[in-house]
């Protein structure tokens, strides 16, 4: 008996056995009431979707991750030494609560400009959409390698973390034509490590954009760092490097930054410190910086100018028409990279030299 002027809640579970269709599915039923002799139907609609579940385990031989359906990864999923995980173009990698990525062996994460490849929270809900901190993120130990193209990194404490140079002649990291956006932490971080990073899209992380501390090789060429930070109140330089790390891990820091925009909410959005007697080796080259350190004014850098994004809150870093950015690149066609990446930008469109600064070609 329901008196008048009361309510009740109906909590209804649905449980849809799984099956092998790749694409999201829609259940409905119906919920039928009569009331003081007075039929009533309530529709109900369920959403779902198959996926593969991983738990906590080891890769020892080389797989393929397809993108016939999503993964859902539960803890840590480690690739051992002498093994590979290579992921299809379009495959969607979800990460629960605390999950990791951590390779030893090598990754192979090739998507491609139609078909990026998504690492992120298995929280789908829209309020999630853009909260960092849900999982842990995706760690390079000392004989891991690896390659991401196009692919999509968010939502994670560190979205990568690198922690030793390559054991061979094989770069030790290399992301291009990547996104990597709003980490708790940082976007990467690398202990005396090596990273290419070309036309990427860095935006959105607590503390750093990217960090390489202890040494290291890092080149960088026509990526986008702006440091604009929705969820934070940063205090730290959106891109820092140093030559210490420890008293027991100080190396020379081979640096080079050319055609890159490094922007950010703050007056100092570049720091590379010196502090052993390391020899380091930086080249900066015809960036576009907000800094505080006239030194950078020379070999072609624009300092100080706002890029003029679009529409930086709403994640739009495309260039505007009066942009300082614009046509202000030094020619890379020569370079070792230029064929394979560096001829387009992030969004596949030709490059042409002397092309606009960042991951973003001006049409």
């Amino acid at each position: 008996m329901i008196s008048a002027g009361d309510s009740i809640y109906l909590f209804v579970k649905a449980t849809i056995n799984p099956n092998n269709k790749p694409l999201p599915f829609i259940v409905q039923d119906s919920i039928l009431l009569t009331t003081n002799g007075n039929k009533q139907s309530i529709q109900l609609q369920a959403y779902g979707q198959n996926a593969v579940f991983i738990n906590a385990s080891s890769i020892t031989t080389h797989t393929l991750w397809t993108n016939d359906l999503p993964y859902i990864i539960n803890g840590t999923i480690t690739v051992r030494n002498n093994s590979s995980l290579t992921i299809s173009p379009g495959a969607k990698i979800y990460f629960h609560t605390d999950a990791s990525l951590n390779i030893d062996g090598r990754l192979i994460a090739n998507g491609q400009s139609d078909k990026p490849i998504l690492f992120c929270s298995d929280r789908l809900e829209t309020i999630f959409a853009d909260v960092p901190g849900q999982w842990k993120g995706i760690n390079f130990k000392r004989t891991g390698t690896g390659l991401f193209n196009y692919a999509t990194i968010k939502n994670a404490s560190v979205g990568i973390i690198s922690d030793s140079l390559s054991g061979n002649a094989n770069p030790k990291l290399i992301i291009i034509n990547s996104i990597v956006k709003n980490m708790q932490i940082a976007g990467y971080i690398g202990y005396h490590s090596e990273l290419i990073a070309l036309n990427n899209l860095f935006y959105n992380c607590g503390n750093y954009l990217l960090y390489g501390v202890g040494g290291g090789i890092y080149n960088l060429k026509q990526n986008t760092f702006a440091g604009f930070n929705i969820n934070f109140p940063r205090k730290t330089a959106a891109l820092t490097f140093s030559d210490y790390q420890s008293a027991k891990m100080a190396n020379s820091l081979n640096l080079n930054l050319t055609n890159n925009i490094i922007w950010g909410i703050l007056n100092n959005e570049l720091e590379i410190e010196k502090k052993t007697n390391a020899i380091n080796q930086v080249n900066i080259l015809n960036n576009l910086i907000k800094t505080a350190n006239n030194s950078y004014s020379n070999n072609g850098n624009i300092l100080n100018l706002n890029p003029d994004f679009i529409a930086p809150s709403l994640e739009n870093f495309e260039l505007s028409n009066t942009s300082p950015a614009l046509r202000k690149g030094i020619d890379l066609s020569t370079d070792v990279y230029f064929s394979d990446y560096l001829n387009r930008d992030l969004k596949n469109t030709m490059r042409v030299f002397p092309s606009s600064l960042g991951c973003l070609e001006k049409k």
